[in-house]
């Protein structure tokens, strides 16, 4: 009886402990304490129900009350066993089918409860995130199918407008109705080029170089010495002669043109300077730069810092937003900021 009672108690104690604070959130130490429980506490029972019921004659049990509380002790411990376990899988798991099932119809809005089961909550951390990202490229995918659309539709009105007119004689076939058709289907030809590099800049994924940074901008210049002379511009390079950085060299010359592009186009500046520090390249120019509150919003696409959306000043908005999915490719982050006078491009590595 003692013993017994001893074994009782020691399961207890030990069941308690291994509940205790960050044990008790593994699947695995839950069922331990519920063997350490159950055993004890079902051999204990059987144990002083023979001191009851036999000792006060002075009787042992029979062997075959034995065998049949030996049985009891093993069919139904195990019972109890699985019965508790199961209520610890069931529910999460059909917290997890429902949320799938809702997943599957398109509801990016659900999210899993913790259970407090470190092994569950991991898997369901995991999955909200997922849906999180999920519910973010849904977003994206429905915002470039309407810019998109809005994109296309301006030029494509232009030429559909024009080219009926001509066609019913409302207007003459001129040298400048036509120059003007060509210069919407170049506008055309931009865009798609334009998305086309957009998509592959999302999906890029080229394997990575040592590449000596001060040699790489050395070619970018070379690359634009005659737009530089031709605007008057100095390219400053403030680079170690000897500095070598881990990249894709496609995505990282990419990134160069289109900041080189930009600074061309819009800046009206006389000086583009690129500076390396230990985790950082900045890209920087003395133009016009923009207001502090359009800085938010210059990776984002088809943004246009001109909001009359004028075609020779406000580009096609996609140049910064390819810069941005080949910077993120390369694990790198990217934010603007107002260089007084000007505009600086930084680039964490």
């Amino acid at each position: 009886m003692a013993v017994s009672i001893f074994l009782l108690l020691l399961s207890v104690v030990i069941a308690l402990l291994l509940l205790h604070k960050t044990l008790r959130k593994r699947l695995s130490v839950r069922i331990a304490a519920l063997l350490l429980v159950v055993g004890p506490v079902a051999l204990t029972i059987i144990i002083i129900f023979n001191a009851v019921a036999y000792g006060w004659l002075n009787l042992p049990a029979p062997w075959w009350l034995r065998l049949i509380q030996t049985l009891i002790v093993i069919v139904g411990t195990s019972l109890i066993l699985g019965v508790l376990a199961t209520r610890f899988v069931t529910k999460p798991l059909n917290q997890f089918y429902e949320a799938i099932a809702s997943l599957r119809a398109s509801n990016y809005q659900t999210k899993l409860k913790l259970t407090g089961v470190r092994e569950f909550d991991r898997v369901f951390g995991e999955f909200n995130e997922l849906v999180s990202r999920l519910h973010q490229e849904e977003e994206l995918r429905k915002n470039l199918i309407s810019d998109t659309s809005h994109e296309l539709n301006t030029p494509l009105a232009v030429m559909a407008a024009q080219l009926t007119a001509m066609q019913e004689g409302v207007l003459p076939v001129t040298k400048s109705r036509i120059h003007q058709l060509v210069m919407q289907t170049d506008r055309l030809t931009e865009l798609t080029t334009r998305l086309n590099e957009y998509t592959k800049a999302r999906s890029a994924a080229a394997a990575k170089e040592t590449i000596n940074f001060y040699e790489f901008c050395g070619e970018l210049r070379d690359m634009f010495v005659v737009q530089f002379e031709e605007k008057h511009i100095d390219f400053n390079i403030k680079v170690p002669t000897s500095y070598t950085i881990r990249a894709s060299r496609q995505s990282l010359q990419s990134i160069m043109v289109n900041l080189t592009q930009n600074t061309l186009r819009y800046s009206n500046g006389k000086t583009i300077t690129i500076v390396i520090t230990e985790n950082k390249i900045t890209f920087s120019d003395d133009g016009q730069g923009v207001p502090n509150e359009s800085l938010p919003y210059l990776f984002e696409r088809f943004y246009r810092v001109d909001a009359s959306r004028n075609r020779q000043t406000g580009g096609l908005g996609l140049g910064l937003a390819i810069v941005q999915e080949l910077i993120e490719a390369q694990g790198w982050r990217v934010h603007a900021e107002d260089n007084q006078p000007g505009l600086r491009i930084i680039i964490d590595l």
